[in-house]
């Protein structure tokens, strides 16, 4: 059942409100985890829940998605409708996406849709305080993972329950001072 507000579109809309920075507006990051804050195991995610992907898949539609190479490799090619951008640091290359080698070669300025960071666990850490919003999904599995979900919570403050579901809950976060890529730039 759902809590909050009545879709997904109207929930992340109040990300654009919150900062005159353009480069913050659109940086927002999405996750899955467990109680644990597991996010993979063995180049994958370690659950499957179908309603939770379509969560995802709503929420991300039509927009932009950034991940690492690592996480791209893990998916196996880009997902319908989104436009992929890959940072990298290796040699990578695929000829249906955009590699990048550092957050500020997004086009945040150049491009209104939303900029979904989307893992792994070295991009979050990396593009978190960037983020002025986080969707998380916290999923009801135990179990074993060597990827994690970055400690997040003394950035980030709840907003409010997007979404229950009997196998996971979303919970969207806000960074009341997410730092810019253009003044406070990240270290890869």
């Amino acid at each position: 059942r759902r809590r909050g507000s009545n879709s997904v579109a109207e929930e992340t809309g109040g990300a654009m409100d919150r900062s005159s920075n353009p480069s913050t507006q659109r940086l927002i990051a999405v996750a899955a985890m467990t109680p644990s804050r597991v996010i993979g195991r063995e180049g994958r995610i370690p659950w499957y829940i179908k309603e939770e992907l379509q969560w995802f898949k709503q929420l991300t539609w039509g927009h932009v998605l950034v991940m690492g190479r690592k996480t791209f490799e893990s998916i196996g090619r880009p997902l319908p409708a989104r436009e992929i951008f890959v940072l990298s640091r290796s040699g990578f290359s695929h000829p249906a996406v955009h590699v990048i080698h550092d957050l500020r070669e997004l086009p945040l300025d150049k491009d209104p849709r939303k900029f979904f960071i989307c893992g792994g666990e070295e991009i979050y850490r990396l593009a978190l305080p960037y983020c002025s919003d986080l969707y998380l999904s916290v999923v009801n599995v135990e179990t074993e993972g060597d990827r994690w979900f970055p400690a997040f919570e003394d950035q980030f403050q709840l907003k409010s329950i997007v979404f229950e579901h009997p196998q996971f809950t979303v919970y969207h976060y806000i960074n009341p001072n997410p730092k810019s890529l253009h003044t406070d730039a990240p270290s890869p």
